[in-house]
């Protein structure tokens, strides 16, 4: 068959019509997916997302989140000889978070050497220090005995999910509601604890002169796993979660403007055919998992929106949609046949070589 009839004869103009829309349409939902999660304003986080998943593969998107259950975060741990905040010669014995403590005297160190404190500006940072990990020390004091209870109840759920295989449907709607109940503590204990960082962060800002200021700000304080080695803070990127916020928002948004260009198009299909097959993971609608799909999303069962978005991502890739009212026709004429007739000429006369010698 010709290329001519490939492109489009054999297929009718109807349907060359009706795929280039369909190249347009699924372009511009990935565009515009990624275009809502550019603008701060809406605050997107992955977080939520993966943090709900279910199904077989839950457990895989669990730990691409940092500590979600808060068994580092949380730990709370002894400390002797802690000079009193309000009598420096007095020595106590403190309960303390040994991640939260470690970052804010990890930053104050960083802070000091970054804007070249003098004594007095030094002194104030050792104060407000010593201020925010005894507001710590208080709260792991008050919250302690809970603590103990969640990390109880958390060991009792993991037993009851992996025990439970063939549950019935009430347990997993119990396991589940414990799960998210559970997640609610973590979130609530280190987000009081996060908030001590960030005030901390602020108030040392404050000391600084107008001069100092001209540096920029150190990249904020990240806890635990979350940490990332090679930051960006130009670019927003200064953990793990930053590092996952920014893949997602702008991997939708180049497979968006790909697919509405047609600029290889065929790629871009793929991306945002494997990129719906991670939603469908985390989110499967299977009858069997709780919880099922809401009523007010839609009626799915094994195929829903998702599901059949992904089957026309890959009806796109294996069409040349692109050249279709799209760049890929020019990348095709000016540079694909070329490359192509090439390759195909020196495949042929290999071919020709091996059977001369044969």
């Amino acid at each position: 068959m010709s290329e001519r009839k490939l492109n489009f004869g054999a297929i009718g103009l109807c349907a060359v019509v009706a795929v280039a829309l369909l190249r347009i349409t699924v372009g511009w939902h990935f565009f515009y997916e990624g275009c809502w999660k550019v603008d701060p304003k809406n605050e997107f986080s992955a977080i939520p997302f993966l943090g709900l998943a279910k199904g077989p593969a839950a457990a895989l998107f669990y730990d691409m989140l940092p500590d979600v259950d808060g068994k580092t975060r949380l730990t709370i741990q002894k400390k002797d000889a802690v000079p009193d905040l309000n009598d420096p010669k007095k020595l106590r014995t403190v309960k303390y978070f040994p991640t939260f403590e470690q970052e804010w005297i990890t930053f104050h160190e960083q802070f000091v050497k970054k804007y070249r404190l003098d004594k007095t500006q030094k002194a104030e940072a050792d104060k407000l220090l010593a201020r925010y990990c005894w507001s710590a020390y208080n709260y792991a004091a008050e919250i302690a005995k809970d603590v103990e209870g969640y990390q109880g109840s958390y060991n009792r759920y993991v037993q009851s999910v992996a025990e439970g295989a063939n549950q019935a449907e009430h347990q997993k709607k119990r396991n589940w509601d414990e799960m998210l109940k559970l997640r609610g503590e973590v979130n609530k204990w280190s987000g009081e604890l996060s908030g001590y960082g960030s005030d901390f962060q602020i108030q040392l800002w404050r000391l600084l002169t107008p001069k100092q200021t001209e540096i920029g700000k150190l990249p904020p304080i990240v806890y635990g796993n979350n940490k990332i080695f090679v930051t960006a803070p130009s670019l927003n990127i200064n953990s793990w979660v930053d590092f996952l916020n920014f893949g997602v928002t702008w991997a939708l948004t180049a497979i968006g403007f790909c697919l509405m260009t047609g600029l290889c198009s065929r790629l871009a299909a793929l991306g945002g055919a494997a990129f719906l097959v991670s939603v469908l993971l985390t989110q499967p609608p299977w009858p069997a998992i709780w919880p099922h799909v809401h009523p007010e999303v839609g009626h799915a069962m094994i195929v829903d929106k998702n599901f059949v978005e992904m089957i026309a991502c890959l009806v796109l890739a294996s069409l040349p949609a692109g050249r279709w009212a799209g760049l890929d026709y020019y990348l095709w004429t000016f540079f694909g046949k070329k490359l192509c007739s090439k390759y195909c000429k020196q495949i042929s006369d290999a071919e020709t070589c091996g059977n001369a010698k044969s």
